[in-house]
């Protein structure tokens, strides 16, 4: 059993933990900034989801690494993970590769074609296409353009003659000596720029090698390369019509479910969607947004590192993990978390695929969706009113089976709180929710209108009282302009993204607008009563003031 000595006898540095059970059977490797603090958040008083409980149960000894660096640490984390692949890690056994076009420019006369593994060998590699037909137009386009050969090393250097692709024009033959090493270089390099997207260079290119060609009397080479200038013309033109900010780029939206998480991606190439990746991992041992990181570290250790990578999550080790795949793909790479400027359209277009479209009835989707023990009967709806700090409320809308249950709505009138303190005055009207005995049932999921703090007050209130129910929250977005609706749940700090098409979201949208609706009713009903008690107040003073 893991006591107090056990954990203040670890490091306070950057490293690697590693719990095992009674047989020394590897359960969980994990990292840490400061290992003996991670650590004690497992063994912690506080609340803990059932995954993590189950994990701490068969938590019999630690082991740790310590390294200089956080990035050693993560680097690490990984490799471990690879080679003892435990229980509680997720593991992408994914080994689903796609189709790339690989091009030797390490050899004197380097060839393309295609491949599904992809080694730093020097190679240039373009890719990954989902489809063979997908390659099929591209080498189809290619050699008609730059005859270069297809063949691989070994049939290569056994060749004696040229093959059938040079009499129909596809290959230039160099297994024959029929072209000079320089002049296939420049093909080379050409094709290059074509493969590489860099339209503009490359046509500026052939208008100056036709320039040449036609002052040197040349005019054959001169057509041939005008015949190749007017089709990659064309190609560019058609292309420039499809093309979305015309970047590579990978956009990932990840969702934590019962049985451990799911995710979707969509890849982009040169701005053009070509394919959806449906991912979804087993049972995990913590947090799912501290096991996001090495699910993509394990991804991109084995596939083609795109130009931009944008996540539904904000993960902890982003910039680690941007500044490996920078090493690897030796270029530049960015990551963009929910909150950047480009990311928001990409990530709602990744959350509508990674959402299920099978019927579902509500009270399970609500269920899987929320992330709630069980599915809800009896929800109640929570809002704050006031007119300018003037009679400040909060009023609880009740549905049962989601029909509104109008005979058991309820207006609290806020008594202890500031009445421009909308937090606390959510705070006490849980607590008088709760202790009033004439309100039962307790509800299985409270709906409350606010963010984060809102969220923390209500929470705190249930704590009190011991009230263990599902609770969530609905708010605007900073840029309340745009009028998004966010939903926030405990122990989460991003908000869940669910796409505005969902059952779940449109029956959260309408209880919130209930709840509006009745807080403003309450309000109307509140001003007239006034009005009319200052109406007999001031007749009544009209009366006394009044000298026959």
């Amino acid at each position: 059993m893991i006591d107090e000595t056990i954990i203040n006898s670890l490091p306070d540095t950057s490293g690697v933990y590693i719990f095992s059970d009674r047989d020394k059977k590897i359960l969980y490797i994990g990292k840490a900034r400061h290992i003996k603090d991670r650590v004690r958040s497992y063994f912690g008083e506080g609340k803990k989801d059932v995954k993590t409980e189950r994990l701490v149960k068969r938590i019999e000894h630690i082991d740790v690494v310590v390294t200089g660096n956080e990035k050693e640490a993560f680097l690490l984390e990984n490799n471990l993970i690879k080679e003892h692949t435990p229980r509680y890690n997720v593991n992408l056994k994914d080994n689903k590769t796609y189709i790339s076009l690989k091009l030797t420019l390490k050899d004197n006369f380097p060839a393309l074609y295609v491949t599904r593994e992809i080694k730093d060998d020097g190679a240039l590699y373009f890719g990954p296409y989902p489809h063979a037909k997908d390659v099929k137009d591209v080498l189809k386009i290619v050699q008609g353009l730059y005859p270069i050969r297809r063949c691989k090393n070994t049939v290569f250097k056994k060749r004696k003659r040229a093959c059938i692709l040079f009499q129909l024009g596809k290959c230039l033959a160099p297994c024959t000596e029929r072209i000079e090493e320089k002049a296939y270089k420049a093909i080379v390099d050409e094709l290059v720029d074509f493969l590489s997207g860099k339209d503009e260079n490359l046509l500026k290119k052939l208008e100056q090698r036709i320039s040449k060609a036609a002052e040197s009397w040349n005019f054959e080479e001169a057509r041939a390369l005008k015949e190749r200038y007017v089709a990659i013309q064309e190609m560019v033109e058609k292309q420039h019509v499809h093309e979305h900010l015309g970047k590579n780029r990978d956009v990932w939206a990840f969702l934590e479910e019962e049985k451990g998480l799911k995710g979707v991606l969509l890849n982009f190439r040169k701005g053009l969607l070509i394919s959806k990746r449906l991912f979804r991992e087993p049972l995990l041992a913590t947090a799912f947004k501290e096991v996001l990181s090495s699910f993509l570290f394990q991804y991109y250790s084995i596939r083609p590192i795109p130009d931009e990578i944008i996540l539904s999550e904000k993960i902890e080790d982003m910039l680690f993990l941007e500044k490996y795949l920078r090493e690897r793909k030796s270029g530049s790479v960015r990551l963009y978390g929910p909150s950047g400027k480009a990311s928001k359209e990409m990530i709602a277009l990744a959350v509508e695929n990674l959402h299920e479209t099978e019927p579902v009835a509500i009270e399970k989707a609500f269920k899987e969706a929320m992330h709630l023990r069980r599915e809800p009967s009896r929800i109640e709806v929570y809002d704050i009113s006031h007119i300018h700090g003037k009679n400040p409320s909060g009023v609880m809308v009740v549905f049962e089976d989601f029909q509104a249950k109008k005979s058991a709505y309820r207006v609290f009138h806020i008594r202890g709180a500031s009445s421009m303190d909308d937090i606390a005055m959510m705070g006490e009207v849980i607590r008088r929710r709760v202790k009033d005995e004439k309100i039962r049932p307790l509800p299985d999921l409270l709906l409350i209108d606010g963010g984060k703090g809102h969220l923390s007050a209500v929470l705190k209130a249930l704590r009190e009282f011991n009230v263990d129910t599902g609770v969530v929250g609905i708010a605007k977005g900073q840029r309340r302009k745009r009028m998004e609706d966010l939903i926030y749940l405990p122990l989460r700090k991003n908000p869940l993204l669910l796409p505005k098409t969902s059952p779940v979201f449109k029956e959260i949208v309408k209880m919130r607008d209930e709840a509006h609706r009745f807080a403003l009713l309450s309000h109307k009903r509140w001003k007239k009563k006034e009005d009319l008690t200052n109406l007999h107040h001031n007749n009544m003073l009209k009366a006394d003031s009044y000298d026959p």
